[in-house]
């Protein structure tokens, strides 16, 4: 097991991400203005400090090894914990509001800014609330490389939620949107057998292709080969012209009011992916930064009364 002591520095640790980035002595060495001599010390006082080689190195190249890729993750970590820490101290000395970093998959901004909102409005003297959105991916990524401090995705598979604090909000189903001039725009639900033959779109990027591709696979089905996109007004709208039906989560639509179009359930089967609040598991920056995860963990966990 590696053992971290306190003669690592963030100077070591940036001269392993900087390397590792850039496979390159002279590279690296020139991005961090200091000679190549200095920035190999700095990696073999790493390497001696670690009890473990994190380079390969030959004539003409230089890799990672299988423990200098588990050492960047870390590291990449804290450098980013550290350069959030440093600026939020300078916000909050300038300020007096903490900075706390939230993201949320596309699908949920809408509901997690609502939750935002009314946070803002009992704590915006104090706090203040960064929100980005992006897929569930690069919200695992931005949690581990600590640009985020938690974000609300989709529950992650078992060997990736063993580092996060994970606490599920809701379900979110699969639904089917047809134009009001469709024939299936009369049905309160959808059987998944009641799609043969239409044009179905859904997105070609993301989780929810993934989902949806499976179960139309399942029902030998598949998604359009003619129309492709990737967000949900375009989807609206070829879905609104009348040239195929669409798929999506029913967080997209929960707050859809086009009487355009028709939204139906989709059963036999019923499909759900489980909405998460998520963070790393360790201790946090601040106490409003805990404060924020529990008033938005218990607002956000009454989501689903609320469409």
């Amino acid at each position: 097991m590696i053992k971290l002591n306190n003669k690592v520095t963030l100077r070591h640790l940036q001269a392993l991400a900087t390397l590792a980035s850039t496979n390159s002595f002279s590279r690296a060495a020139e991005e961090l203005s200091v000679t190549q001599p200095a920035l190999s010390a700095s990696i073999k006082q790493l390497e001696n400090q670690l009890g473990t080689k994190l380079f390969d190195r030959t004539t003409h190249q230089i890799g990672l090894t299988a423990q200098g890729a588990v050492v960047l993750e870390y590291a990449k970590h804290l450098l980013n914990t550290a350069a959030n820490t440093f600026n939020d101290i300078q916000h909050v000395i300038g300020t007096g509001r903490h900075r706390i970093r939230i993201g949320a998959i596309p699908s949920a901004v809408t509901l997690t800014a609502a939750v935002i909102a009314r946070y803002n409005a009992a704590h915006d003297e104090h706090v203040e609330i960064m929100l980005s959105d992006m897929p569930n991916d690069a919200l695992l990524a931005a949690l581990h490389t600590g640009k985020l401090d938690f974000c609300v995705g989709i529950k992650p598979p078992d060997p990736d939620s063993a580092s996060l604090d994970t606490v599920t909000l809701f379900e979110d189903e699969l639904v089917l949107i047809v134009s009001r001039e469709h024939p299936l725009a009369g049905s309160k639900e959808v059987h998944w057998r009641q799609m043969a033959g239409e044009e179905i779109v859904l997105f070609t990027q993301g989780s929810v292709w993934e989902f949806a591709s499976a179960a139309l696979l399942q029902h030998g089905l598949s998604s359009s080969k003619r129309y492709h996109v990737v967000h949900s007004e375009s989807l609206y709208g070829v879905v609104r012209s009348g040239i195929a039906i669409g798929i999506m989560p029913s967080l997209y639509t929960s707050y859809l009011r086009d009487d355009t179009l028709h939204v139906a359930p989709l059963r036999f089967p019923t499909l759900k992916r489980k909405i998460v609040l998520m963070r790393r598991n360790e201790v946090s920056r601040s106490e409003w930064t805990d404060h924020c995860f529990r008033e938005l963990r218990d607002d956000l966990k009454q989501a689903n009364h609320w469409f």
